[in-house]
Order: C-alpha cells, then sequence, then structure tokens
C-alpha cells in the first residue's frame, strides 16, 4: 500500500463518519434526505475510485448507514455491494473519473433514491414482520418527491463532492478504467 493509498483509505474511513453525523444532525429526519445523502457521496466514490478502495467504501458506508437508520443486518451493505459490482460491470461505459459532473449525479439521485427507499422497505418485510417493516413503507406522496428530491441532492452533492475531494488522492483514469480487468 503506498501513501496515497494509506491518506485514501483514512479518508473513506473518517469522512463518512462525519457525513452521517452532519446527516443526523443537520439534515431532516425525512428518510429521502438522509437516502439522498451518503449513499449519493458513495456513489461519487465508486465512480472515482479503483474497485478495492470502492469495496471498502461500500461496506463501510452501508455498516454506518444501518447502524444510524436501524435498519435489519445486511440491508444497507447488500444494496451498496450490488451498486459497487454495478460500477465495476459498467465501468468502460461510464464517464471517465475526472468527467464526473454535478450532471450525473443528479441522474443518479433521480434514480437511486426511490430505488434505495423501496429496497429498505421490501428487505424490511422479508427480515421483519409487517407492523415493524410499516415505519419504512413509503407513502405515495413520498414515492412522487423521491426522484425531484433525489435529483436535487444529487446535484448538490457531486459538486460537494468534486470541491471536497483531495485530487492528489484521486487516481489516474486508466487504474480505474482498467481495475479488474
Amino acid at each position: 500500500m503506498t501513501a496515497t493509498h494509506f491518506w485514501d483509505a483514512l479518508w473513506f474511513t473518517l469522512f463518512p463518519l462525519v457525513l452521517v453525523g452532519a446527516g443526523q444532525v443537520l439534515l431532516p429526519a425525512t428518510p429521502a434526505f438522509q437516502l439522498a445523502f451518503l449513499p449519493i457521496w458513495l456513489c461519487y466514490w465508486l465512480l472515482t475510485r479503483a474497485a478495492a478502495m470502492g469495496c471498502w467504501c461500500a461496506l463501510w458506508c452501508g455498516i454506518l448507514l444501518e447502524t444510524a437508520w436501524g435498519v435489519p443486518p445486511g440491508c444497507c451493505v447488500l444494496a451498496f455491494l450490488t451498486l459497487w459490482q454495478l460500477t465495476r460491470l459498467f465501468r468502460k461505459r461510464l464517464p471517465a473519473p475526472n468527467a464526473i459532473k454535478p450532471l450525473t449525479g443528479l441522474i443518479l439521485g433521480t434514480l437511486l433514491v426511490p430505488v434505495l427507499r423501496l429496497w429498505l422497505w421490501l428487505y424490511a418485510l422479508l427480515w421483519l414482520d409487517t407492523t415493524q417493516s410499516n415505519a419504512l413503507a413509503p407513502s405515495l406522496m413520498a414515492l412522487i418527491a423521491a426522484p425531484a428530491l433525489g435529483a436535487l441532492m444529487g446535484g448538490a452533492v457531486f459538486a460537494l463532492a468534486r470541491a471536497f475531494d483531495f485530487t492528489a488522492l484521486r487516481p489516474l483514469k486508466e487504474e480505474v478504467i482498467n481495475d479488474g480487468r
């Protein structure tokens, strides 16, 4: 492990802790806001980092969110590892790591927030009984508002992620695209 990889791993270990804490304190307790915050950061990291760092980040963010949200074990970890695997499968078709823009976050947020919302509820239905999983059931209004809120938060989070990302820690474009091949 090089010094750059070490600092990148340290950054990915500590920064999500800050994000989860800030999300719990500053964002409303509305699940759509919470779903559009750290998972969109994770998408940014998956698109701009190599596969090994993306796997670590998916596991770590999944464990953090399961703990913070009180959802059944494996719910967020499985969803985020699926995102990581999809990113690896379609890496050659995705934008280059240095070409990731807030528009990419807007598109991802539009798709990701409603899908994650439904995933949390369906996973809770399988894990818990129906009375406990009803707390995670999205209302019709929440499902209608989720893509719009995801788009808004996705664009904002990708813009913030580009501003807070240490470009010295970002791997080369070739390293990310050819990783795992």
